[in-house]
């Protein structure tokens, strides 16, 4: 956007607060349905206030515009969003040969998670605590030290060589005692008007030395108010992403000067408009918090440098903001780098040289005024190639949502993303007959200067249904679409200008993770069903692609439930599926309930598949059972086995109860450490 673009926006706010309002729409008069974009640094914090609170005002009247129409009014929610990582450790072991490490998307990138490896130690986050347990022999277990972490601990990263690890946590800020400084710190409100919090959730980094596992010690600790989404290391480097939407009492306190308006909604909105015109910048961005050795806390505003760290996409509408924060483990201060996005929620990909950032390029309320107008995604990349930095390259446009972070890809330099468009209902314009079908499609992204123009595009594939599942693999491509049946869809991507469909096999249900199993196969897992529909039972799948053109089903098995259904998390987390090529087998956690006279029991259980990566023929050795080591009593114990770690001819189960060592053999069980897991109170989805 240029300079004079730029106050063209800024005097749109302008307007938007002198102008008379009347009670009828009060579209903004700046549409452009445009199919490029690019990020735009902000000049000074001044430009930044002003264009946040721009989108403020026009989210507020989106609100007050909608009430009472169809018989209720906009959320103020993110319905754009898509729904939709030292000592004693050296020496011969190797990932990927000897155990099996994280089951990350990219080589090179680990992805954060809740179990992690070294080879020689088990790192799991379990309750409020980080459990070290060591393994000096593979089938050993050894607890070697127990740290306490503060909130609700989710992921966690480390780097052997370094003697560090972080642990990124949730912390509900309503549930801090009376008395902590972080509640005065994001808390707003009198005895009048009420109390309420800035951000809900403040994300968490807890760094740790853990150059003696047995004796973690504490490095720094830093809040950011917002949600942490995901964070990623390569080599060094951790890249964290995190998302923040402050609150404002005016997005739900329109509803109250209505009633005391006569429901004027001109006089409403000119009274918001005011209030948040009155609002400073740091009201409606996040801060950053830094806990000193003393227990005293730092504020730290992102608003430095002018907030030249702060870009704005062109001819986009949200107000949230996403942050890539990038520091190096190897620190022995905490300085870190930081871009930040006006944006909508984000889907985050990492290669090893690049970052991708793709989010709505429209907020819900913008679809209240242009309802006609299709989802846009706006793509945002980064370059990580210097360690600890994150550098924008440039951004592009395409249409439509993303299943989840396999929809993107890095070829090179080229983003190959699969989205499927007309997602989205707009629920109060008709009754959805004549909405129109879902498509999908494929793109692919390449760099000209500041912009990422699409440069080769597949469409309609499967008209009428949604995508489940892609995977990118060099030149050639995987999509997987449902509404009856699963349709797996094979793409040549070898001419990026020309991407083109190949093949196409119908089976009964759906692939929801795509595998790379070994040349030309693929090992999946999702749910079964036949002529119907799915019958979402867990089913464990290979093709054959060997004829690209004509792909191949070779093997369906389906895992079996005491009941007809069950559930697994490697459904929907690809880090829960664990597959060990070098013994050949793949374990994937399954839970389900047992009706026994009526009577109700939760099982959890890891169930163990033999993969023959020739023939595709499936098998299931056994399963591993963790059903005894839960309180049926405590409705909130029932968590299933979250991961599983392949050690020599060991595997290793582990479930909030307990860690379970087993021979490869036969299952049979050689050694065993139980966990307190998690207690009530804690939230009832941490798993």
């Amino acid at each position: 956007m240029t300079r004079l673009a730029r106050c063209s926006q800024l005097a749109v706010f302008a307007v938007l607060v002198a102008a008379g309002c009347s009670d009828d729409s009060d579209a903004p008069e700046d549409h452009l349905y445009a199919k490029t974009t690019t990020l735009v640094q902000y000049g000074s914090c001044s430009e930044l206030e002003l264009d946040l609170e721009s989108m403020l005002i026009r989210e507020t009247w989106a609100n007050i515009d909608s009430y009472d129409r169809r018989g209720g009014y906009g959320t103020g929610g993110d319905d754009s969003a898509d729904e939709s990582s030292g000592g004693g450790m050296g020496g011969g072991r190797q990932e990927g040969v000897d155990y099996s490490g994280t089951n990350n998307q990219e080589q090179g990138v680990d992805e954060a998670d809740l179990v992690k490896t070294d080879g020689y130690h088990v790192y799991a986050l379990n309750g409020n605590r980080l459990h070290i347990f060591g393994t000096p022999s593979f089938g050993d277990l050894v607890p070697e030290s127990v740290t306490q972490i503060e909130g609700h601990p989710r992921e966690m990263l480390f780097d052997k060589d370094a003697g560090k690890a972080v642990v990124f946590s949730y912390i509900n800020v309503s549930s801090l005692p009376q008395g902590h400084p972080l509640r005065a710190l994001t808390g707003i409100g009198n005895a009048t008007d009420g109390w309420y919090w800035r951000s809900s959730q403040l994300t968490k980094m807890t760094v740790l030395d853990i150059s003696d596992r047995t004796r973690p010690t504490l490095v720094r600790e830093v809040y950011y108010e917002g949600w942490y989404q995901t964070a990623r290391k390569v080599e060094t480097s951790v890249r964290v992403s995190t998302y923040a939407s402050i609150e404002q009492r005016i997005l739900w306190g329109w509803y109250e000067l209505l009633q005391d308006h006569n429901y004027s909604k001109s006089t409403v909105k000119k009274i918001v408009a005011e209030q948040i015109h009155a609002l400073s910048l740091r009201d409606m961005t996040p801060q950053m918090f830094i806990r000193t050795p003393d227990g005293h806390f730092v504020t730290q505003g992102l608003d430095q440098q002018s907030c030249r760290s702060f870009y704005r996409p062109t001819d986009s509408h949200a107000r949230g903001i996403s942050s890539i924060i990038s520091f190096d483990l190897l620190g022995t201060e905490f300085r870190w780098d930081a871009d930040h996005v006006v944006s909508n929620w984000a889907t985050f990909y990492s290669s090893k040289d690049r970052i991708v950032l793709a989010e709505a390029a429209h907020d819900w309320w913008w679809y209240w005024w242009f309802a006609d107008d299709g989802d846009q995604l706006n793509v945002h990349v980064f370059d990580i190639t210097q360690p600890g930095k994150s550098r924008y390259l440039g951004s592009g446009r395409i249409e439509g949502q993303l299943s989840d972070q396999f929809a993107i890809d890095d070829d090179n330099g080229e983003i190959r993303l699969a989205s499927t468009t007309n997602l989205w209902w707009r629920w109060w314009d008709g009754d959805g007959d004549d909405r129109p079908q879902m498509e999908n499609h494929v793109w692919i992204l390449e760099q000209e200067g500041a912009a990422f123009p699409v440069i080769g595009h597949i469409g309609k594939i499967a008209l009428g249904e949604r995508i489940q599942s892609a995977r990118f693999l060099g030149d050639k491509g995987y999509v997987v679409t449902f509404r009856q049946i699963d349709p797996l869809f094979t793409l040549d991507l070898s001419d990026k200008r020309n991407p083109k469909v190949v093949g196409e096999l119908k089976t009964p249900g759906f692939s929801s993770y795509i595998h790379p199993l070994a040349d030309n196969r693929l090992l999946t897992i999702g749910v079964g069903g036949d002529d119907n529909g799915a019958n979402w039972r867990t089913t464990i799948a290979t093709f054959d692609v060997t004829a690209f053109d004509a792909p191949t089903q070779t093997a369906s098995l389906p895992i079996e439930s005491d009941l007809s259904w069950g559930w697994s998390e490697a459904l929907w987390e690809h880090k829960a599926f664990q597959y060990f090529a070098p013994k050949k087998l793949l374990a994937v956690p399954q839970s389900t309930w047992a009706n026994t006279a009526g009577n109700y029991r939760y099982l959890s259980r890891l169930e163990v598949i033999d993969v023959d990566d020739t023939t595709g023929a499936l098998h299931l050795k056994g399963s591993i059972d963790h059903t005894p080591f839960y309180d049926t009593s405590k409705y909130w114990s029932y968590l299933q086995i979250r991961r599983s770690i392949f050690m020599g001819d060991f595997i290793y189960a582990i479930s909030d109860r307990a860690i379970t060592v087993h021979r490869l053999s036969d299952l049979a069980q050689t050694n065993v450490q139980t966990l307190p897991g998690y207690t009530e109170g804690d939230w009832y989805w941490w798993y």
